[in-house]
């Protein structure tokens, strides 16, 4: 069954942008694959959202023994979807066939706890092939379709998949509120996901930049990163806003600024050089750009300052 996913596009969302997120999200769900897609590699890694929201069986389990054709496990608890018994068979050996240069094999160690994304195999419709197979299932997207515990510390992965999956079953104009409501959150999964999807659907407006400038004190150089490219969709979109709403968001340009100039990472620093390049107004960070261009110790982020000086 499909399901309707969105995202947030701050307070007062419109209803075109409303209608918008919820077509592109719609877009983006599916119901199961055949074998031969499940097979597949992925164009590009999926967040933890959406491989929830696509997976028809998200379950808790601890693997019995992975050395046989299938996979068996236990199932510890169903997180999203119903389990059709206490036990499953899972086809992951195929994907070995066919990963990439540099990936792992994929492997079940026994006793080992995972959180995996299913969907059913598909099978002949005949009724003792559905009945017999009914508890096969393979992982959503290969490889990425299962997450390892931890053997200390797993509750903040599990919170969170817990807390997407419940997410997941909202309506459209509930799961935009929610994903936003999750810049708030402490758990790094969930901040990773809300930023993405936002960040996939462009419905981030000036009401987030609050919350996304806070994020640029992360230690985590992908999140700061990531609420980067979130704000220069918002500084790209200000276009059309008049001269009081800039005003307004200044603030959010001198800490992204701040970024470009001293952030540790250096691709952090690129990412902030192509926000400050996205700000409406040239003559407002034009000096800022010439002096990145002319003095940042990488080559990376002096191209993307002279690239922006360039296209401006």
């Amino acid at each position: 069954m499909r399901r309707r996913l969105s995202a947030r596009r701050g307070a007062g969302p419109s209803p075109a942008r409303k209608i918008l997120a919820g077509v592109l999200l719609l877009a983006s769900t599916g119901g199961s694959l055949s074998v031969h897609a499940q097979l597949g590699p992925p164009t590009e890694p999926l967040n933890l959202f959406q491989l929830i929201a696509r997976a028809d069986l998200v379950a808790l389990v601890k693997v019995r023994d992975g050395s046989l054709k299938y996979a068996l496990v236990d199932v510890i608890q169903t997180l999203k979807g119903t389990a059709p018994g206490p036990h499953l068979k899972i086809a992951f050996r195929d994907f070995n066939f066919s990963r990439g240069p540099g990936e792992d094999t994929i492997v079940f160690p026994a006793g080992a706890q995972e959180i995996l994304f299913l969907v059913p195999v598909k099978t002949s419709r005949r009724k003792k092939d559905l009945e017999k197979f009914k508890n096969l299932f393979t992982l959503y997207q290969g490889r990425q379709g299962r997450i390892s515990l931890p053997a200390e510390g797993p509750e903040i992965i599990l919170e969170a998949v817990h807390r997407l999956a419940e997410i997941t079953q909202f309506d459209a104009a509930r799961q935009i509120e929610a994903l936003t409501a999750l810049l708030d959150s402490p758990n790094p999964y969930l901040l990773e996901s809300s930023l993405s999807e936002i960040e996939r659907l462009r419905v981030a407006d000036t009401f987030l930049l609050e919350k996304l400038v806070l994020l640029l004190g992360s230690p985590s150089p992908p999140l700061r990163g990531r609420s980067l490219r979130v704000i220069t969709q918002v500084f790209g979109s200000a276009r059309t806003t008049g001269d009081e709403a800039l005003d307004e968001t200044r603030g959010a340009l001198a800490a992204v600024v701040e970024r470009a100039r001293n952030d540790p990472d250096e691709s952090v620093r690129v990412q902030a050089v192509t926000a400050v390049a996205a700000w409406p107004r040239r003559k407002d960070v034009e000096g800022d750009l010439r002096a990145i261009a002319g003095t940042d110790q990488a080559q990376a982020v002096r191209y993307e300052a002279e690239r922006a000086l360039f296209r401006r």
